[in-house]
């Protein structure tokens, strides 16, 4: 039991300085030697990191909020470059409108904010963080959320579970590229 607690916390204790040493970023993006190492980290950190759930109030972009009616997050962007209001599609009663900005795209399902896109710098998040920004920023303002790894691109998925939304941030390397709030149409 002794021996299990002291391999336990020798692995945390690596991966603390190899997290330090290393950044973030070669959890996200390993270099092919550290391949076996990277995959050991990883593991270890997502037995000892839960992800975060993210207060509702904190899903949003550029001053706009899930949830918010459309003409409030007009009222806040000013004239979009395009308005289209389009039927919600099969199986969906209503209308989804959709303000399209320079790098920005808020839409909304009956007078509501559901989703927000950008890949414009311009725009933050509630909590500071923008395209361009590294991982560790990220982290600092978010802690560890889930991870997807497809291709060049990594998923950062933080989500409110009780409200069915996420925020998600999408890095190619150790960069922002896109940032999506959304929340699930009822």
């Amino acid at each position: 039991m002794v021996k299990m607690f002291v391999i336990t916390a020798i692995a945390g204790i690596t991966m603390n300085l190899a997290i330090s040493s290393l950044g973030f970023a070669a959890l996200v993006r390993p270099v092919p030697a550290m391949n076996q190492t990277v995959a050991t980290l990883e593991r270890m950190l997502s037995a000892t990191q839960k992800p975060v759930a993210l207060n509702y109030s904190r899903l949003g972009i550029g001053g706009v909020r899930l949830g918010m009616p459309v003409e409030e997050a007009k009222r806040k962007l000013g004239k979009p470059q395009r308005d289209e209001t389009k039927p919600a599609g099969s199986g969906m009663d209503g209308k989804i409108r959709t303000l399209t900005y320079s790098g920005l795209t808020v839409a909304a399902w009956e007078g509501k904010v559901y989703l927000i896109s950008t890949t414009n710098p311009k725009f933050l998040t509630m909590d500071g963080v923008k395209v361009g920004d590294n991982s560790q920023k990220v982290v600092k303002a978010y802690g560890y959320g889930s991870q997807s790894v497809q291709g060049g691109l990594t998923r950062l998925i933080y989500s409110n579970d009780q409200k069915a939304s996420n925020l998600i941030l999408e890095l190619k390397g150790d960069r922002v590229q896109k940032i999506i709030v959304s929340t699930q149409l009822n």
